[in-house]
């Protein structure tokens, strides 16, 4: 077993960060330039990227808090509930909020949302596993105790590294999508890219959450809401690209 320590904050001179705050940020720039490259490959526009990806992360931290708060907030003061750099963020909310302002973005600009999809959900997965590296230094969403051998100690006590288990998840998730487009003209289709992005986010997200520390009653939630967004996102994929369609 590996012994480790979080290490919540990073200083450099008088100035102290949050290195779940800075992963963030960086799992956001590299993300955005996976998806601008495929943008520009695939000749969409790179303007509607951009403007894309902020509105999806701003809505998407507006939703992650408010889900936290109505989850796991209890007790918290309205001021509280505002003090996001305190911390306490719901995954979920962000899912929630931040594809309701994408898809409502690339309506407003009229253009094909699949189109989009396709060039940034792949990159998404790269993003949520740096993001989970974040989570692994703030010792934040840990999996639950355990004898395994490859279990890490925090304190003296061996959990499951399940930050590291969904980090590797959706890095092999974006080379199985990223090889599926080398090798299968299928993967050129319409929305395969942002299902099969999503699936094995699903897939992954769905089975780790059963070795996470959390409550009980939150990872029932988590389980039901992460299916319930895929089967919606699903749906409206398999509608908009007609992957079942005969011609």
């Amino acid at each position: 077993m590996l012994s480790f320590t979080p290490h919540p904050t990073v200083s450099v001179g008088p100035v102290h960060m949050s290195t779940h705050g800075l992963l963030m940020a960086a799992a956001f720039i590299v993300a955005l330039l996976i998806a601008r490259h495929e943008a520009r490959t695939r000749k969409l526009s790179i303007e509607t990227v951009d403007n894309l990806a902020i509105i999806a992360i701003i809505a998407g931290l507006i939703g992650a808090r408010i889900v936290f708060v109505l989850t796991l907030g209890q007790g918290m003061t309205p001021g509280q509930m505002l003090m996001v750099w305190q911390g306490g963020l719901s995954s979920h909310g962000g899912y929630l909020f931040g594809i309701a302002a994408a898809v409502a973005y690339l309506k407003y600009k009229k253009v094909r949302i699949l189109d989009y999809t396709d060039a940034m959900m792949p990159a998404l997965l790269v993003g949520w596993a740096i993001g989970r590296v974040g989570c692994l230094l703030n010792w934040d969403s840990f999996g639950r105790m355990t004898q395994a051998p490859w279990a890490i100690r925090v304190d003296g006590v061996p959990y499951h590294p399940t930050q590291i288990y969904e980090s590797l998840a959706y890095l092999i998730g974006f080379g199985l999508v990223s090889w599926g487009t080398r090798v299968s003209k299928f993967f050129h289709k319409p929305g395969i890219r942002t299902a099969a992005s999503l699936g094995l986010f699903t897939a992954a997200r769905y089975f780790i959450d059963f070795f996470r520390g959390d409550p009980n009653s939150y990872l029932y939630l988590s389980r039901s809401v992460t299916l319930i967004i895929t089967v919606l996102c699903a749906a409206y994929i398999v509608r908009e690209s007609k992957i079942f369609s005969r011609k």
